[in-house]
């Protein structure tokens, strides 16, 4: 593995030092940003972990806005593109849970290099959580982790949340048919049936297509034995991590220890959320752990608007905050 930074560091903020970092996993080069706080001493190291489907900048810039402000709390961090994402090299459709993994090591040991800070917290959104969690025997140095949106390993969904998420929709669209204004949109044609339709039940129908979705041709590269394995019960879906069929297990929670402690956001709008906050927090709960689940009221799943970003990166300041002089 080796690592180069491209550029000079750039203000992007008041306070706020951006450089462009790349390291390289198996001869193919990952491009990352690594933000820092201007003229403060690093005294944490946050390693982010997109989704399935993203890229480093996260949904609506999240991860940018987080890694902004956590550089204003004296915090450096590095964001990356897993490869086949983004612009790092690699074909999307070889991208798998396993290469995932070995990005992420590759990415925390190039962000403890790059800030001579081994402070390391991970920092995983939905799916990119549920690498954190498989990684982290492979990466001793985490002394904390933030968790957004995460949910159970596993392939598709359960019947009970799809019919979680059902009740969710329907009661949300039962909320608009009581407006007049929803009846005047209907008559104009502004409406389209079929979207709510698929909007409230077409969950039930994508189990079967979930498998078709990038991702599903990477079974080889899981299969190959050259590459470090994950936790045989880490292997997540392909997917943004719902549930198919069967309660997901969780052999792959014991990564999770007493010594490492935790912040888990949820927004309340966020239909998946409850199946997803039962499943960590009974784990939590029977384990005694050192994670914290918050609730941001009325946000969804990607804590889209502005409000909801900051008070997810009020949550998670004040949680690294907290645990910069208390490292393990």
């Amino acid at each position: 593995m080796t690592q180069h930074a491209l550029l000079q560091s750039a203000l992007v903020q008041e306070g706020v030092l951006e450089m462009p970092i790349r390291f390289s996993v198996e001869n193919q080069a990952i491009n990352a940003i690594l933000t820092k706080p201007a003229d403060q001493e690093i005294k944490a190291i946050v390693v982010f972990s997109h989704g399935w489907s993203g890229f480093r900048t996260g949904p609506a810039d999240i991860l940018t806005f987080l890694a902004r402000t956590f550089a204003k709390h004296n915090c450096a961090s590095l964001r990356f593109d897993f490869r086949g994402r983004g612009e790092s090299q690699g074909k999307g459709l070889q991208t798998s849970l396993v290469t995932m993994a070995d990005d992420l090591v590759a990415a925390s040991e190039t962000a403890i290099k790059e800030t001579k800070c081994d402070n390391l917290i991970l920092c995983g959104l939905c799916s990119g959580g549920n690498v954190v969690v498989g990684t982290l025997k492979r990466i001793p140095q985490t002394k904390a982790l933030l968790l957004m949106s995460v949910y159970p390993f596993s392939d598709g969904d359960a019947f009970g949340r799809d019919m979680h998420r059902t009740f969710h929709y329907l009661n949300v669209y039962w909320k608009k048919i009581l407006r007049p204004d929803t009846w005047s949109r209907l008559f104009k044609g502004d409406i389209n049936i079929k979207s709510v339709f698929n909007v409230i039940f077409g969950h039930f129908f994508k189990k079967g297509q979930n498998k078709k979705k990038e991702g599903e041709g990477t079974k080889q590269a899981e299969q190959d034995s050259t590459q470090p394995k994950l936790p045989q019960a880490a292997k997540a879906a392909k997917v943004e991590s719902r549930l198919q069929g069967k309660e997901p297990p969780k052999k792959h929670l014991a990564n999770l220890k007493k010594e490492i402690p935790g912040i888990m956001v949820y927004g309340t709008a966020d239909p998946d959320a409850t199946a997803a906050e039962k499943y960590f927090g009974d784990y939590i709960t029977e384990n005694k752990l050192n994670i914290d689940i918050k609730h941001i009221e009325g946000a969804n799943h990607n804590f889209s608007s502005k409000e909801w970003k900051a008070q997810l990166a009020t949550y998670l300041a004040d949680f690294i905050n907290s645990t910069k002089g208390n490292k393990r």
